[in-house]
């Protein structure tokens, strides 16, 4: 009976998930999802809203039990109140008809440092990277009566710029190679819009990423 016993139990103990911070060492992974965007704020800017869907995406490779590096890409929006500097002359738009958006979209490195606990991983890292940011204020034409959005003046200007970020989060191990997460970022990015005569501004601000990554 004993013997019986033991030999339903062994292939028990054998299925079990082999630990992931040690299987997955040398393999490359992908990643992606959608994040809630929080932008930092600036004194030249009023009534900003971070968009709820923007991307981060990517690949890394786990060097390490410890330690992956990830390329990634970002994109992320807001709108805003007009600033005065995006506003077309008076008389030349419909009042009221004013749009402003703010985008910023680049590609990122990071370090990571994880630690495995079963099927769950925390981690924390840091990165640097290159962003492109634009802002576009549109409107409709005076007299316009139908079709009428971006019908008047446009007004744009674009900046690119380094940024660095700071990110923790956690991963959790579905299978070996099927991970879901969820992260925290914080991106400190300057835009320069002087051809606008805005100068400076601040493009970044913080992300919460929910997505998944899968081992290869």
């Amino acid at each position: 009976m004993l013997l019986a016993l033991g030999m339903l139990i062994a292939p028990q103990a054998a299925a079990q998930p082999a630990d992931a911070s040690s299987s997955n060492v040398g393999r490359f992974y992908a990643f992606g999802g959608f994040a809630v965007f929080a932008p930092d704020k600036d004194s030249q800017l009023r009534g900003q809203q971070g968009n709820l869907a923007n991307v981060i995406a990517g690949g890394g490779l786990r060097a390490s039990q410890l330690l992956s590096f990830e390329v990634g890409l970002l994109g992320f929006g807001q709108k805003l109140d007009t600033p005065a500097a995006t506003t077309p002359p008076g008389g030349t738009f419909q009042p009221g008809s004013l749009h402003t958006r703010m985008g910023t979209l680049g590609v990122n490195l990071t370090a990571k440092l994880q630690f495995a606990m079963d099927r769950l991983e925390p981690y924390f890292g840091a990165g640097v990277g290159m962003y492109s940011t634009w802002i576009r204020t549109t409107s409709e034409a005076v007299g316009c009566t139908q079709n009428c959005f971006d019908t008047g003046p446009r007004i744009t200007a674009n900046s690119r710029d380094a940024g660095y970020h700071a990110l923790i989060g956690a991963d959790y191990h579905i299978t070996q190679k099927d991970v879901v997460g969820v992260e925290f970022r914080q991106l400190w990015l300057d835009a320069n819009f002087d051809e606008v005569g805005m100068g400076k501004v601040k493009a970044g601000g913080s992300l919460l990423w929910m997505g998944y990554r899968r081992y290869f």
